[in-house]
Parts: C-alpha cells; sequence; structure tokens
C-alpha cells in the first residue's frame, strides 16, 4: 500500500507540473480475436469463430517531460459475433461496450515525423444480456446460446503508432495494437441434431484481439501561434482568441467539399396480405458507403450530387411464438444521387452556422437473387413442455431494374483543419415505387402453411460518419 501512494503521488506531482502543449485525439479503429471451442458428444469438428471488433476512442493527453505523454481515454466498442459455427451456418450478432482507461505514451522523432509507444491499462463496462439462435428444417435441428455477464472487464493494451505533423500543425497517425483481457467476454453453448447423432459443446471468447486504426490529434501549435502574432499588435489574449476562430471558421461560398460517408441504415419493409400477428414487419439493419461533392453556388445553396452503395438486408421479428432475429442479406443497391444543400441560421459576423438541410432524389439500380429460410423452437406448455417448430422460407429475382426514392436529411459540418472535416449525417428515403415483392410463407407445426409477401421499396433512416476535403475555400 504504502508503494503504491508513493507512485500515486509521483504520478500528481508531475500531472501538476506538466508542460504546455496537452492534446485532444480521436480515433477509430478496426480488430479481429477468435474464440475457443470444446466439442461434446458425437465427433463434430468446429472451426474456432472470429469476432469483429470496431470502435470509436476519444483521449486526452497531458503533456510530461522529456516526449512522454499520459493519457486518459474514453472509446465505444461494438464486437458482431457469428452466433453459427461454419457448418452449422451463420448469421452475426453484435453487443455494445464501453470503456475506460488510463496510460503513457512515449514519441520517438524520425526526422519530421513522430513513432510513438504506448502502454494502456483500463477496464470494459459490459451489461448482462443473453441471445440465442436456432435453426429447424427436416435434416437437422441446431440451437445456441450466448451470454455476456455484467462485469468490470479488467484490459491491458500495448500500441505503435506513426504520426504525421499537417500544416495546421496537427497530427494524423495510423496505429497497431494489441489488447488482452484478463476475463472472458461471453460463453456459448450450442446443441446440434441431426435426428440420427447428437453433439454439443460450448465456445468462450477472451477478448485478445488485434487492432488497426487511424486517429486524429489536435496540438493548438498553429493557434496559439496565431494568437501570440496578434499579441504583439497589443490585441489582449481573449479577442486574439476570437479573431482566431472567426478566421479559421470561414467557409467560401464557392467552396467545393469531396465527401466520404460510412453508415448504417434501418430499412422498413412491410408485410402485405397480413391475417396474423407471427411476424412483425420486417424492418431491420443495413450498410451504406456514399461519396458526394458538394459544389458551392450562391446565397448558401449548393449543388450535391454523389454515388453510393447500400446494402440491404431482410431482418425478421418472430414475435408471437418466440422473441429473436434472423435476418439475409437481400441485395445491393448502387445510387446516383441528384440534390441540392442549404447551410442553415449562417451568421456572417462569427462565421458560424447552425446545420446544413439537403434533399433530393435518387436512382438505383437493383441487382438482387436469392432465397431464406430460417425457424424456431417455442414451448406451448410449460409443465408438460411440448415443443412446437416454427419454420419459413423466401426466394426472391429481380435484376436490372430501376428503384427511384427521394430524401431528405440534415448534416453538421465540424472542423479538423482548413481543409478537412469530419461529418455528421441523418437521412429519411421516401420509395417512389412498388419496389420488390417477396413471396414470404411460413408453417407452425400442425397447422396450415400462410402464404403472404413483404414489400422492400426503398423507406430507409441513415446515419452516417465522414470525412470531408474542402477546395476553393478563398475568400
Amino acid at each position: 500500500m504504502k508503494y503504491c501512494l508513493i507512485i500515486i503521488s509521483l504520478v500528481l506531482s508531475q500531472l501538476l507540473n506538466a508542460q504546455k502543449g496537452n492534446t485532444f485525439t480521436v480515433g477509430m479503429s478496426s480488430g479481429i480475436g477468435m474464440t475457443k471451442n470444446k466439442t461434446i458428444g458425437e465427433n463434430r469438428p468446429l472451426d474456432n469463430l472470429s469476432n469483429i471488433h470496431t470502435s470509436l476512442n476519444a483521449s486526452y493527453g497531458i503533456q510530461l517531460p522529456k516526449n512522454l505523454r499520459c493519457d486518459i481515454n474514453f472509446g465505444l466498442e461494438n464486437i458482431s459475433y457469428f452466433p453459427y459455427p461454419a457448418n452449422i451456418g451463420r448469421s452475426s450478432g453484435s453487443i455494445l461496450l464501453s470503456n475506460l482507461g488510463a496510460g503513457l505514451h512515449y514519441k520517438i522523432p524520425v526526422k519530421k515525423n513522430f513513432f510513438s509507444i504506448g502502454l494502456n491499462g483500463g477496464v470494459r463496462f459490459i451489461r448482462n444480456a443473453e441471445s440465442s439462435y436456432s435453426t429447424y428444417s427436416d435434416q437437422s435441428y441446431s440451437k445456441t446460446i450466448y451470454t455476456f455477464e455484467k462485469s468490470l472487464n479488467p484490459f491491458i493494451s500495448l500500441q505503435l503508432g506513426y504520426e504525421f505533423p499537417l500544416k495546421n500543425k496537427n497530427l494524423l497517425g495510423i496505429d497497431l495494437s494489441f489488447k488482452g483481457s484478463f476475463r472472458p467476454i461471453y460463453s456459448m453453448e450450442y446443441n446440434f441434431s441431426n435426428f440420427v447423432s447428437f453433439s454439443n459443446g460450448s465456445y468462450s471468447y477472451s477478448g485478445n484481439s488485434v487492432h488497426l486504426g487511424i486517429h486524429y490529434t489536435w496540438t493548438k501549435n498553429k493557434k496559439n501561434a496565431e494568437i501570440n502574432t496578434l499579441l504583439l499588435d497589443s490585441v489582449d489574449r481573449k479577442e486574439a482568441k476570437k479573431l482566431v476562430a472567426i478566421k479559421n471558421r470561414f467557409q467560401s461560398s464557392k467552396a467545393i467539399l469531396i465527401q466520404l460517408h460510412q453508415g448504417g441504415f434501418m430499412n422498413q419493409c412491410k408485410f402485405l396480405n397480413y391475417s396474423d400477428n407471427v411476424f412483425k414487419n420486417a424492418t431491420g439493419p443495413g450498410s451504406s458507403t456514399r461519396l458526394n461533392a458538394t459544389i458551392g453556388w450562391k446565397n448558401n445553396w449548393s449543388f450535391q450530387p454523389g454515388v453510393s452503395i447500400d446494402s440491404y438486408w431482410l431482418w425478421i421479428r418472430n414475435q408471437k411464438y418466440a422473441t429473436g432475429l434472423s435476418g439475409s442479406s437481400l441485395f445491393n443497391l448502387f445510387t446516383l444521387d441528384l440534390g441540392m444543400q442549404r447551410r442553415m441560421l449562417s451568421f456572417p459576423k462569427t462565421n458560424r452556422y447552425l446545420c446544413n438541410v439537403n434533399g433530393g432524389i435518387s436512382l438505383s439500380y437493383l441487382s438482387g437473387i436469392g432465397s431464406g429460410s430460417g425457424g424456431a423452437e417455442f414451448t406451448t406448455d410449460p409443465i408438460n413442455t411440448n415443443q412446437v417448430f416454427l419454420t419459413y422460407n423466401y426466394s426472391y429475382h429481380y435484376n436490372n431494374k430501376l428503384f427511384p426514392t427521394a430524401y431528405l436529411g440534415i448534416s453538421k459540418d465540424l472542423r479538423l483543419s482548413n481543409h478537412i472535416l469530419f461529418t455528421i449525417a441523418y437521412r429519411h428515403q421516401f420509395g417512389l415505387s412498388r419496389g420488390m415483392i417477396i413471396p414470404f410463407s411460413y408453417t407452425v407445426t400442425n397447422q396450415a402453411p400462410v402464404n403472404t409477401q413483404i414489400r422492400v421499396n426503398g423507406n430507409a433512416n441513415c446515419i452516417s460518419f465522414g470525412l470531408a476535403y474542402r477546395f476553393n475555400n478563398k475568400r
């Protein structure tokens, strides 16, 4: 205990005497980790399942002497896991975690750039959660149960990075890291039967993973230099900060922005000829990648053409007999956007504005062919444990079809430098055509088959994040 108090007092003394040059960093990373499996019963070879990590991180760095920095970190981390082993069939599930930590980074100058070594520690915050997945057919039956136990999951991370100073004196970097957990993140049990043989087993995921990411660090070096220049002209510090902020927020009405967005959306499919309450409307997540240009016109108006690739999934929720979601990829839309954008509530004296409002039409090329099926097990009598099976299937085929939609949206640009902006955007799409009609049928044990249809016409809500590069920003 005495040694811990000595270490804490030394750290606090260093922080209190920290040099100027504190930093703020945001970053994104993607990683992968593998589970371990154990098979019980019949010999059925199984592969280890991969877990995909995507995370958004922020840290505040306190500059210490001799190129040493103390970082305080916070992050949001999404872990996508795969409910089934490959030879049983795969779909994916996910859970969102948060983490908090601190660590030390040491920078080594390499000509004009920097190589860094970091050691961080912290905890993941995990909520209680359980998810189960079932498949049933005439040939086989399988079921998996994932369990996440609420706990503080401690971890340690070793990071290697390389940073490039930009013209505005901020830093752009890439990093490679290993994150090791001291407790498992989840455990999974599975059962499988082909009605001839039976096997069961378990998986566990330790959380050990390798990550590759990018980050951007604000150093305020250029801003401080501009403020110091104004101070030489007898301008007080408060007024100097205000003048520098107004100058850096300026955007020409003739500026051209090239933006790359990555986001997710909830596509809104609808069941037709709805006769009972077995299935809820098939609304579920998809993904979108969009590249667009914003070409300044006049009076804060801009033209906004763009192209995108939207991946549509069909997610079906059985809400009557057993809870759960199942889904499969439907099709990709290759889309051309033709729209306009207006900067709203601009304040010329301060170069501020509230948000961007945009709208337009989209013309999409639809290419899709495939089928899907699934099932669930439920118990009608808890005492006698009578089991009943629900199965469903669908198929679709559409090629070379024009898929028109209209959209309205709102966005906000946050300046990272004079030329680079970070964008947060929301957009709602309206389907303008009948769209794709998908035959859908399902059967409950000892009941007659039910035939219905699902309509997919492009209705969706999309949230995306992106980076923009600004050209022609001269006054």
